[in-house]
């Protein structure tokens, strides 16, 4: 193993370790702006804004301590004056029943605990908001590490950096669509290419360390919608090195409740970076862990734009191919389940057959659930009937079950219990595949509009009604066995 190799295997174990901390950035649970509600249902107690200073009043009975950078500043003999604890003007004070904080503009504390859960004040674009992190996350319980591309030098640059004299202030967006911020440029860093200079805005400080945001075109495939680089501090001449390998994940890769700066207008990479990490598998947000789920199928348009966004509310991280168009060979590694979709097998050439065949094969093999819906339940079936005969079984089915002619086929393996879901099972077949049937002529969206009501018609075995509802269940299904 060369040096270059060596040094960015251990860069990316600092990298999971820091990751993997109990109140970091995979600990976040959640994100209340305190100028659209005080408090909320799971809310440690009531706050108030005034004069700059947030103050949480505490439910009785609720025991709760200073954070380790509060109790920094508690110690010191005059709290109020200034701090170089998180940012310089960050003050605390400790009420009867509570506690109170002031932050300067863009700063951030680390302010109580109460159990497991951190509570943190923050103040990003003008607005403050309660950031909480639990270190008993279920998202941090499941980090192992974060996928990356493979080392590769030809994705290392000799750079230059270029000072604004003075600094460039630009609006950017964030992960929060309602949240806009200010972003400072300090220059610009450019290196060359194959295909000639590229360009990009660099942020932070030179003397203390430069920051690379940018987009590039693997963006929402591959990799995040973003990404940043530490580039470190420029040489005298200004000279630097950018090691698009060491390209990470901003938090909002990870978790809905960030609010990460994007990168400024421009700082597009014209080439495909395909070094440094890719997108995580796993997501925390208002519908828990994410579920990333691989689904093959032939969209009505129409029906999906409907369709679509119900699979994000239900914590569904949908990945969609067409059988016949997207050829690639695709890893099952990180998803929770494999389904195949579709109403008509003819469109479908001997090349999108044979592989739907093989990607239901590893998923058979991996133990991963796999679903065949409608005609493409076939392609299910023939993949356990040959892993059945390869181990050497001999299972005489003589002829498959048929469904009757206004009803849906939807063929799953035996690492699910449909049952659980509230799904009747018509019938079990001798190599251990699970079928269930539906009825075509029930509405798409369902007459339940809350995640609450489809959850308690789930748990009272309610039939189901609407395709939203079946949707809903599936999602629920594939969490049950993850």
């Amino acid at each position: 193993m060369n040096q270059f190799v060596t040094e960015w295997n251990t860069w990316r174990d600092s990298r999971n370790s820091a990751l993997a901390t109990p109140f970091g950035w995979l600990s976040v649970v959640g994100l209340h702006w305190l100028d659209e509600s005080l408090t909320w249902p799971e809310a440690p107690g009531t706050f108030a804004v005034e004069d700059g200073w947030v103050t949480v009043t505490l439910e009785s009975g609720i025991k709760a301590g200073p954070a380790a950078a509060t109790f920094d500043l508690m110690g010191r003999a005059d709290a109020s004056e200034e701090s170089d604890v998180d940012a310089p003007e960050v003050q605390v004070r400790v009420t009867d029943n509570g506690f109170s904080a002031r932050l300067p503009a863009g700063g951030s504390l680390n302010w109580f605990t109460i159990g497991s859960v951190l509570y943190e004040l923050i103040d990003r674009g003008g607005r403050l908001g309660i950031r909480v992190r639990d270190s008993k996350s279920p998202l941090l319980g499941k980090f192992f590490e974060v996928p990356v591309f493979d080392p590769d030098p030809s994705f290392v640059f000799l750079g230059k950096f270029t000072r604004f004299d003075p600094f460039e202030t630009h609006t950017i967006e964030s992960a929060q669509e309602d949240l806009t911020l200010q972003a400072t440029a300090a220059g610009v860093v450019s290196f060359e290419t194959e295909d000639g200079e590229v360009r990009l805005l660099a942020t932070g400080c030179p003397a203390t360390g430069l920051q690379l945001d940018f987009h590039d075109s693997t963006n929402g495939r591959t990799t995040s919608a973003w990404r940043t680089i530490d580039l470190g501090v420029p040489n005298q001449d200004g000279s630097l090195v950018i090691d698009f390998n060491r390209a990470v994940n901003y938090p909002f890769a990870f978790t809905a409740f960030a609010t990460c700066p994007a990168p400024i207008a421009g700082n597009v990479v014209p080439f495909d970076v395909t070094a440094g990490e890719r997108r995580p598998p796993f997501f925390y947000s208002d519908a828990g862990i994410n579920v990333p789920f691989l689904f093959y199928v032939w969209w009505d348009e129409e029906s999906a734009e409907v369709t679509r966004p119900w699979y994000s509310r239900f914590g569904l991280d949908i990945t969609v191919l067409n059988p016949n168009l997207d050829d690639g060979e695709v890893s099952l590694v990180g998803f929770d389940g494999v389904a195949m979709s579709g109403g008509d097998l003819s469109p479908l050439g001997r090349k999108a057959r044979s592989r739907l065949v093989k990607v239901a094969t590893e998923a058979l093999t991996s133990r991963i659930p796999v679903i065949g819906i409608g005609a493409y339940a076939e392609f299910v079936i023939r993949a356990q009937r040959e892993l059945r005969e390869q181990e050497g079984y001999r299972d005489g089915i003589e002829s498959e079950y048929e469904p009757s002619a206004d009803r849906l086929l939807i063929v799953m393996n035996n690492e699910l219990d449909p049952r659980r879901a509230g799904f009747d099972i018509v019938h079990t077949d001798a190599s251990g595949l699970i079928y269930v049937e539906m009825p075509f002529d029930i509405p798409l969206e369902s007459e339940r509009t809350e995640i609450e009501d489809l959850e308690s018609a789930m748990r009272d075995n309610a039939p189901i009604t609407s395709w939203q509802e079946f949707d809903f269940r599936m999602v629920s299904l594939i969490r049950q066995h993850r």
